[in-house]
């Protein structure tokens, strides 16, 4: 009786045991984009430099626009105009003639497509933060020219980081999300631990390798690269 407890109990520590997968990784930022402006023109002010803390919606860019503006005050005003125009004489719609109304109406509401558009015309000339992050790269000055999305003016980085891992294909199978993954930067001692969040669904035709995701702090910089081990369950 005890010889077969024990027979079973080495085949349950078998089946429990956690295989270790060898993976490799890099650091890499949640986003990281090249920003540029769907409008041409002249670098007029820069905002931010490299390594600038920016909040998603903060300015960084601003092409020479005081034509822009310009244009954008004066048909606004127009704009404001003509709504407060037929607003006062729809309030009074039983005395006015029909076509008269419909006439303030159609002016109104022409105007305020041309306020629209060239209020779109203008907020492209300005370049803002899409995310949250850090500005890792100017490769525009004040006075350069712009030749629209072609020219990439920043790249920014958001804030949060992950790791990428790539293992041996043939795990394919094992390593599953949740799974914990003990590694170390660039061949250090220092043991750190996180857990797999995403697994991509394609093998690298080149390497035959899988590749994962995880989450780590903040503070690590993108292109810190390092190794370790993925906890099979």
């Amino acid at each position: 009786m005890k010889n077969l407890l024990f027979t079973a109990a080495i085949l349950c520590a078998g089946i429990l045991h956690a295989e270790d997968v060898y993976a490799i990784f890099n650091v890499k930022a949640v986003q990281d984009a090249n920003l540029s402006l769907d409008s041409g023109g002249i670098v007029d002010k820069i905002l931010v430099d490299v390594d600038t803390q920016v909040k998603k919606g903060d300015v960084l860019l601003t092409l020479a626009n005081k034509d822009k503006a310009s244009q954008l005050q004066a048909i606004k005003e127009q704009y404001l105009f003509a709504k407060a125009q037929y607003e006062r004489y729809n309030k009074s719609a039983d005395v006015v003639d029909r076509n008269t109304l419909d006439q303030y109406h159609s002016n109104y509401k022409k105007l305020e497509a041309d306020y629209n558009y060239y209020q779109s015309s203008y907020e492209k000339s300005i370049l803002r933060a899409p995310f949250n992050g850090v500005i890792a790269e100017k490769k525009i000055e004040v006075g350069d020219g712009v030749s629209g999305a072609s020219t990439i003016l920043l790249r920014l980085v958001s804030t949060n980081k992950k790791i990428v891992l790539q293992f041996d294909s043939k795990y394919q199978d094992k390593v599953r999300v949740g799974d914990l993954y003990e590694y170390s930067i660039d061949g250090g001692g220092v043991k750190k631990s996180t857990t797999i969040t995403k697994i991509y669904p394609a093998i690298d035709t080149n390497t035959r390798k899988m590749t994962a995701e995880a989450m780590v702090e903040n503070s690590m910089v993108p292109g810190l690269f390092g190794d370790g081990f993925i906890k099979t369950r």
